[in-house]
Order: C-alpha cells, then sequence, then structure tokens
C-alpha cells in the first residue's frame, strides 16, 4: 500500500518485472485505518503480510531498508518450519 499514484506504482511494477499488484491509497483511507499515518504527509513505514484470505499474519512494526526483504523471507522460513514441527534456532 502507498500514498502513491496508481500510474506511478504501474510503472514501478513493470521497471522492476514484480508480479504483483501495489496498491494505491491516495486518500489515506488504509493507512488511517492501519495506522501509520504518522507524520504529517507521509507515512511510518510499516510492513503488513496478509494471507490470500485475507488475515492479517504478521506486522513489522519497524522496517530496515537494508535487511527488510531478507526479515521478510526468514519470516515466512521460520513459520514453515513451525508449521512442520521443526526446530528454529
Amino acid at each position: 500500500m502507498s500514498y502513491d499514484s496508481e500510474i506511478s506504482l504501474k510503472n514501478f511494477k513493470q521497471n522492476h518485472d514484480l508480479n504483483f499488484d501495489l496498491l494505491s491509497d491516495t486518500e489515506k483511507v488504509m493507512g488511517t485505518a492501519y495506522g501509520v499515518n504518522k507524520y504529517f504527509f507521509f507515512p511510518s513505514r510499516k510492513t503488513f503480510l496478509i494471507d490470500e484470505k485475507g488475515i492479517l499474519i504478521h506486522v513489522f512494526d519497524t522496517v530496515d531498508l537494508n535487511t527488510h526483504p531478507r526479515d521478510i523471507v526468514e519470516f515466512f522460513n521460520n513459520s514453515k518450519k513451525v508449521a512442520n514441527h521443526e526446530t528454529i534456532h
């Protein structure tokens, strides 16, 4: 979810060859609902992981841009281990 326009997000998706859609919230409706409108013009950066059924499964309240992709992958890998009853170290 981004406050950027749909056109801007469509271009970003194409430029980065993403295989999923990016959602635009130019009116800041979802930003308000999810409590990310921390600053006057800019939202606080958070990641909400929502499954295919629309259920919120995890919130990253803080995002380090240098490690965030790895943090998300690690979360999913650890979730699979728990689902498979494996030990997480």
